[in-house]
């Protein structure tokens, strides 16, 4: 696994440092808690084993992980390197007989991870072995390891290829799985209590609308590019459908946090393609599918991932079977500018407008604190004078 590190102002990128890992890696998810609730900059690693990896990214040249979920039990190693070196002696050592695997551990690989952005202790994972688990990790590694998954679910009938956790109700996740569904789970219920939709081939990629999160997309391996509205999620026709590439090979899709309706696809085909979901008056519309915006050969080969930088709205960055990352600057491009820059710059004026509220509730709620006491219940009464004349007025209708 490697850290970069790109310094924007010179275009520079590079390779910080990487950390060797066990087995080939299937994916990554980013989050800032681990055991005991420590905090810091971590990555949660998923790999061919069925364990999985958090490791501490601030750490040069680290040995193990952070912690573990699930994967091998080997709290007896001790016990066994012990009984190796006491070979001579005529004692002997009876080691306690343990399972191969953790508890609650998945059995085959690890396919899919998503970091929870709302309960930043809970880590969602999808494995070959047909299961979605929950993982609570600030019990890994401690004596309530056994605590560590939360809840584990079998609404699939194939290997799990993705997981999202909805940004902003914590409790609500899509996952999508090579039976050619996409389904919804409440972390308070039971598998019996997924919905599901058929898609029309073995799923891809899938991801939120951060501006509209009741719309779910899922990109298919045959080109197909579907957006649901959760609200009648198993009850209703998409919201819309197209085919982004005819000749398939769409592996991933990826929604700007910072511009709203800008979306990013990249293909087999070695390019990115950029698209306005939002075509119609800026906001997403019934039988309305996103129209393409420009696409680059990002000269990385076979493209299987793409992102947008979320602390840099026009930084985007994918990789592919060229063994290199790709990054690019939206900034200089004169068509993407002209399309998506207002949307922009409305979204940043809202956000001071938000910001601005915030700082004169905070001072009020200040000034009210420093109030004495007496001033404080004559205010509240002279109010509760206002309100009873108001209701008054309203009574006789006025």
């Amino acid at each position: 696994m490697e850290v970069h590190v790109y310094d924007q102002r010179r275009g520079n990128l590079y390779v910080h440092h990487d950390i060797p890992l066990p087995s080939f890696p299937l994916c990554l998810a980013h989050g800032q808690v681990i055991s005991n609730g420590t905090t810091g900059n971590f990555c949660a690693v998923g790999t061919f084993s069925p364990g999985i990896e958090i490791w501490n990214l601030d750490v040069l040249n680290a040995l193990e992980p952070s912690c573990f979920l699930g994967g091998e039990d080997t709290s007896n190693a001790d016990e066994i390197m012990k009984l190796q070196m006491m070979k001579g002696n005529k004692t002997t050592h009876k080691i306690p007989k343990r399972n191969g695997l953790r508890s609650g551990s998945h059995t085959d690989a690890v396919m899919a991870l998503s970091w929870n952005d709302i309960h930043k202790q809970v880590i969602a994972s999808g494995s070959a072995d047909c299961t979605v688990k929950l993982w609570d990790v600030t019990h890994a590694g401690t004596n309530s390891e056994a605590k560590c998954n939360a809840a584990t679910f079998t609404h699939h009938r194939d290997k799990i290829q993705c997981v999202a956790w909805h940004p902003k109700e914590g409790t609500l996740l899509a996952t999508a799985s090579y039976d050619s569904t996409a389904s919804l789970i409440d972390a308070r219920g039971t598998s019996a209590d997924a919905k599901s939709v058929r898609l029309a081939a073995d799923p891809e990629a899938i991801a939120w609308d951060p501006f509209n999160p009741e719309y779910l997309t899922v990109a298919t391996e045959d080109g197909t590019i579907t957006c649901w509205d959760v609200r009648k999620f198993d009850s209703s026709a998409p919201l819309w459908s197209f085919i982004a590439n005819e000749y398939g090979g769409i592996n991933d899709l990826s929604y700007n946090s910072s511009v709203p309706g800008m979306m990013a696809t990249c293909s087999t085909d070695k390019t990115v393609t950029l698209w306005d979901a939002y075509p119609k008056n800026g906001v997403p519309s019934m039988n309305e599918p996103p129209r393409p915006c420009g696409s680059r050969d990002m000269c990385g080969g076979k493209l299987y991932t793409v992102a947008f930088y979320p602390s840099a709205r026009w930084l985007l960055g994918c990789g592919g079977s060229g063994n290199q990352l790709s990054l690019w600057d939206l900034s200089s491009e004169d068509s993407v500018q002209h399309k998506f820059s207002s949307r922009s710059i409305a979204k940043e004026s809202d956000a001071n407008k938000e910001s601005v509220t915030n700082e004169e509730d905070f001072e009020a709620m200040i000034a009210e604190k420093n109030v004495p006491r007496n001033e404080q219940s004559a205010t509240k009464k002279a109010q509760k004078g206002k309100k009873a004349k108001s209701k008054k007025v309203h009574r006789k209708g006025h």
